[in-house]
């Protein structure tokens, strides 16, 4: 299938190694991964390429663990650019592919109040509407009005907010379906009071987060009524270390990469974390981090 691949103007890049882009650095080579250069290169491909093709889009990597094996098909990375960002009355429309952060900054050089709750998330805006990415007090869900999408086979979707009925760090868009913009919804602040929230969110990041080093952010949901990090370190699990995969000293429900771990060390530590903590708690912890690809 891989030689029939229809033309393209974007980029092909044949086994290509999936850790180069992990924010954990672990992972396997992909079979092929797709850059398109702007969503009708997209539309174009997915109409065109061979129909038993399998497909795993991905975002910024930055709450994804790959496995070892790698991920079969054709892996789709989508365009960051903020130059296709439009800036209306009250509302922003804006690929899916651009860095939340980058996005945010532009709000504020605009003084214009949209998602800077979420400032220091390192995942793109599609990544963010894909797992309704937030933090207790404020989700992408909060101003997101609706979502604009393609299909496998390059059919055009558009999605309200209602329409989807996103959850607690899931947004519940279709299978198949690849998000390629949004529409949220905005509001005028000045630079100072949007500086506050950045500020805020972001002096707590750095006091409570491992901020630099190797780590895929939140590891398991929080369950009604409790913190995840609660219930781990109850079980006494905040020291587990596989490998050089561990939960991390600053907080524990982070796992951080201290070297030269592989998939596979972070994926026992996850199973050895949940047993103890329901074990402990008969509470069973869902993982927050997207887990794709296969073992080795």
């Amino acid at each position: 299938m891989l030689h029939e691949l229809p033309k393209v103007y974007g980029e092909y890049v044949f086994n290509f190694p999936l850790k180069d882009l992990s924010f954990l650095g672990v992972g396997g080579v992909c079979d092929v991964l797709f850059r398109p250069k702007n969503y009708d290169d997209l539309a174009c491909f997915l109409r065109n390429k061979p129909n038993e093709l399998e497909i795993t889009v991905l975002g910024n990597l930055s709450n994804v663990l790959i496995l070892d094996g790698g991920i079969r098909g054709c892996v789709i990375t989508l365009p960051k650019s903020l130059d296709d960002a439009i800036f209306l009355q009250n509302k922003l429309i804006a690929g899916a592919g651009v860095i939340l952060t980058q996005l945010i900054r532009r709000c504020l050089e605009l003084n214009i109040s949209c998602c800077e709750k979420l400032i220091g998330i390192p995942g793109t805006l599609g990544g963010a509407i894909a797992m309704n990415a937030g933090i207790p007090d404020f989700e992408i869900s909060d101003v997101l009005e609706s979502v604009t999408g393609i299909d496998f086979n390059g059919h055009n979707l558009v999605f309200a907010k209602d329409d989807i009925n996103m959850q607690y760090r899931d947004g519940c868009i279709p299978e198949g379906v690849v998000i390629i913009s949004a529409t949220l919804k905005t509001h005028h602040k000045t630079e100072k009071e949007i500086m506050k929230d950045i500020d805020s969110v972001l002096l707590k990041r750095k006091n409570s987060q491992p901020i630099g080093q190797k780590t895929c952010g939140s590891t398991f949901k929080n369950p009604i009524g409790i913190k995840a990090w609660q219930l781990i370190k109850a079980a006494n699990c905040d020291k587990l270390r596989i490998g050089d995969a561990a939960v991390s000293d600053v907080h524990c429900n982070f796992l951080v990469n201290l070297g030269n771990a592989k998939a596979l060390d972070f994926l026992c530590l996850i199973k050895m974390i949940k047993e103890k903590v329901f074990e402990k708690t008969e509470v069973l912890l869902e993982e927050e981090v997207v887990i794709i690809g296969e073992n080795l």
